[in-house]
């Protein structure tokens, strides 16, 4: 191969390689838990910030501190007339304890309501 056909080359990998890395890459979702609070299916969730994963075909939600899931519970997902302005958990009251019932995220048009079915423990 000539010189010019392998610089070529090089300048193209490199181009690819850079586009790709600006791809946007979808974010993660997270939400700030502000109080400790209980999921429907019973699962304590301690105050603080969660990376949440949405697992739509086993509708099923995770949420993770770091790489380790601390608490999953059932969901469904619940159309929006308008896109969610911000980061939302909404809570109702079960036996004087926060319950967590509904996360929204920035930017999507819908709701994720927890459920009761989902896995009920988890190894802590």
């Amino acid at each position: 191969m000539s010189r010019h056909v392998v610089k070529i080359f090089l300048f193209l990998a490199v181009a690819v390689l850079f586009t790709a890395a600006l791809a946007p890459a979808e974010q993660a979702k997270m939400i700030n838990i502000y109080a400790d609070a209980v999921l429907p299916n019973g699962q304590q969730l301690k105050a603080g910030k969660y990376q949440v994963a949405l697992d739509e075909g086993a509708k099923q939600v995770s949420f993770k501190k770091g790489d380790k899931v601390v608490a999953t519970a059932g969901c469904r997902f619940v159309d929006n007339p308008q896109k969610n302005p911000f980061n939302e958990a909404r809570f109702d009251e079960k036996d004087a304890k926060p319950q967590l019932q509904e996360l929204r995220f920035r930017g999507e048009q819908r709701s994720i309501m927890l459920t009761p079915e989902g896995t009920g423990s988890l190894g802590r």
